[in-house]
């Protein structure tokens, strides 16, 4: 190690930025970093709802919905998600305190993939008491149908609306499906059955008119019709519909906080620990040495799954952190001990030995800021190990509560044989952030120690 590059700090800076490989990792750290502090501002309720409100998740999303640039890619297999506002409201009617409004609702649709249901979700500030919904396709086919509701917040799908759909596809093709799904309902809505038939999808636009009647004047809150095809988002859901690109981002904090502390602790617990070992030498050397090792040796994914365990219930980031730094550290105490022996040769060792320097003086003005470049290399190398680590954990059960991590969503992924169903989005999205996350990390930690031994 060259003295310029043990003390200068700029070296080692001019070194990465001349590294096209390593700026570009940079960056790529510095946008992870900011999008990460962007999600850690958001209300821990999100998190919490991510993996508890199933629910509400059920009901707002499709549930194991590919991407939605998928329906552009294969648009026979695949029909993207619509949530679709009204176009215009406005007073159909109104006797006495009995107002009837009519919500009207456009959209387009141009795949031959039928959607696999439609939800209507209402709320307003006076109690409702009937909707008729009138549903006319691009051929100017019109199906109708009524819901009677009691309430100021209501949410219904196609099975809902079994009965009218079902005497609807009866009237038109002479026959019912035996298992009503909610897919076959939509298919009264979206398919061209005018030749007694189920023809193919009508592609164009579409005219929702639903008619509510209130009890007095009313303020709607919520009124969207939500067009559910088997595709959705940039990432798609998982099985209870919540999207995978959101479980992504929440994820993204917990991994880059458990990696960068657990590296740096280690790190530094193992350069303090072995440096000085090395540089001491001696009983007290071989005594750092053998407890080291003895630490190094013990198996550590069955030691932290044996604690974790024990932990679960109150285990926090933190302490999942402590736990793999108490396990990580001998590691980089053992290269740290071989630097320290590297250093301790030097002349200016000796030069304080005679003057009479404490030797832990010794220790902090010349060896720890030799071990620096150390230490900052393998803090960054580090990172992604330890994230492996964590997302191994949680992918295997053991991770703090109520905190969304991509192992805790491929967990889920397994459990719900995603592979073997071909949910492939849920798999590889999860599986590759890891990668992504881990890889500019490896890109310029390996710049920094090629800097630390001159460019080598």
């Amino acid at each position: 190690m060259s003295e310029e590059a043990g003390s200068s700090f700029t070296f080692y800076l001019k070194y990465v930025l001349k590294s096209k490989s390593a700026l570009a990792a940079l960056v790529i750290i510095f946008v992870f970093v900011g999008l990460a502090a962007y999600v850690s501002t958001w209300p821990k309720s999100v998190a919490f709802n991510y993996i508890n409100n199933l629910q509400y998740w059920e009901s707002a999303y499709p549930t194991v919905a590919a991407p939605s640039w998928m329906a552009a890619l294969s648009p026979s297999s695949y029909a993207p998600s619509l949530y679709v506002n009204p176009h215009s409201v406005k007073v159909y009617e109104h006797v006495g305190t009995v107002y009837v409004y009519e919500l009207t609702y456009i959209f387009e649709w141009r795949y031959s993939k039928v959607p696999t249901d439609v939800v209507f979700n209402f709320a307003s500030n006076a109690t409702m008491q009937y909707m008729l919904v009138e549903w006319v396709k691009p051929s100017g086919s019109t199906v109708n149908a009524t819901v009677t509701v009691t309430g100021t917040t209501y949410s219904f799908d196609l099975s809902a609306l079994a009965k009218p759909l079902s005497a609807y596809l009866l009237q038109k093709t002479g026959t019912v499906p035996t298992v009503l799904t909610t897919q076959a309902l939509a298919t009264a809505l979206f398919s061209n059955l005018s030749r007694r038939t189920v023809g193919p999808t009508e592609l164009g636009t579409y005219r929702v008119n639903v008619f509510i009647a209130t009890a007095g004047p009313a303020k709607f809150k919520a009124a969207q019709v939500r067009v559910m095809g088997n595709a959705y988002g940039a990432l798609g859901t998982d099985i209870y519909g919540r999207p995978i690109f959101l479980g992504i981002l929440l994820g993204l904090p917990n991994a880059l906080e458990i990696g960068v502390v657990t590296s740096l602790l280690g790190v530094l617990i193992g350069a303090f620990i072995g440096g000085y070992a090395g540089f001491l030498g001696g009983k007290t050397d071989a005594a750092l040495n053998w407890f080291s090792t003895v630490i190094l040796a013990l198996p550590a994914l069955p030691f932290l799954v044996a604690l974790g365990l024990l932990l679960k219930s109150g285990l926090s980031i933190m302490e999942e952190a402590l736990l793999i730094t108490f396990l990580s550290w001998p590691f980089y105490a053992i290269i740290a001990r071989s630097a320290a022996q590297s250093i301790k040769t030097n002349s200016f060792v000796e030069a304080d030995k005679l003057m009479g320097i404490p030797s832990y003086r010794t220790f902090l003005t010349h060896f720890l800021p030799r071990l620096v470049p150390f230490i900052v290399a393998y803090t960054v190398l580090g990172i992604p190990g330890a994230i492996l680590l964590v997302e191994t954990l949680a992918f295997i059960g053991i991770a703090p509560p109520n905190i969304v991590t991509w192992g805790g969503i491929l967990d889920a992924a397994y459990d719900a044989n995603a592979a073997l169903n071909g949910w492939w989005w849920w798999i590889l999205f999860p599986g590759l952030m890891i990668v992504f996350v881990s890889l500019p990390f490896v890109v310029v930690g390996f710049a920094i120690e090629r800097a630390s031994f001159g460019g080598r």
